[in-house]
């Protein structure tokens, strides 16, 4: 399995220099600052946890990273209530990041000191929360996978002619793709393939792909 932990955390490491960049153009581009800087540590931290040579940074610095992520988009989804879909998002990321720290899933990966204590057998509560974890950023994909669709369909309405007898005044509905991580803004310039809201889409998908995996490997 090194060599699928390997290309995980090349995966992994890819993602979070992709929304390294998306941060440093955050403003210019009307992006929440806030989520790409999420984003990128999930994205580093997950690479770290996949890393078949080990993990150069110390857990309590991605303990702490994950904490203030978790802690402060849960205040904000306290504040902005049940509109806050993708503040509450984030608050699962960085929870389900803590418990896989806590669990040592990077020594495990790499084969450290400890790690045959972890490969001794999870607890049944372990197996569970990861079970539930795993659940959710699956059910996240196919959500994300029906938004898509939706959005997709949405843009095609606009483009096409109205039918006779149906007033032109009348739009498609529309999708909420922020918790997806693909806004309607549409970015020009140097990196423009990276800043847009496709790359964002496809990064979400795959990081939530990846947390599955991550998660599914603990039971």
């Amino acid at each position: 399995m090194a060599w699928f932990n390997a290309l995980l955390a090349c995966l992994s490491l890819g993602l979070g220099l992709l929304h390294l960049v998306r941060l440093a153009t955050a403003r210019r581009d009307g992006r929440p600052v806030a989520g790409e800087a999420s984003h990128a540590v999930m994205g580093f931290g997950m690479a770290a946890m996949f890393s078949p040579v080990g993990d150069p940074v110390p857990a309590a610095v991605w303990i702490a990273a994950f904490g203030l992520s978790a802690a402060w988009f849960a205040a904000v989804a306290l504040r902005t209530g049940p509109a806050s879909d993708d503040a509450g998002h984030h608050v699962v990321c960085g929870v389900a990041m803590l418990f896989m720290l806590s669990f040592g899933l990077g020594e495990r990966a790499s084969g450290g000191a400890h790690a045959h204590h972890a490969a001794a057998g999870p607890a049944a509560w372990t197996s569970i929360v990861a079970t539930v974890l795993a659940g959710y950023f699956a059910w996240h994909v196919m959500r994300c996978g029906d938004r898509f669709a939706a959005a997709r369909r949405a843009r095609t309405a606009l483009t096409e002619p109205v039918p006779a007898g149906m007033s032109a005044e009348i739009a498609p509905p529309m999708v909420d793709m922020a918790s997806c991580g693909h806004g309607g803004v549409v970015v020009e310039g140097r990196l423009a393939a990276l800043r847009a809201p496709q790359a964002a889409a496809v990064a979400h998908l795959v990081m939530a792909t990846s947390m599955a995996v991550m998660l599914l490997g603990m039971i």
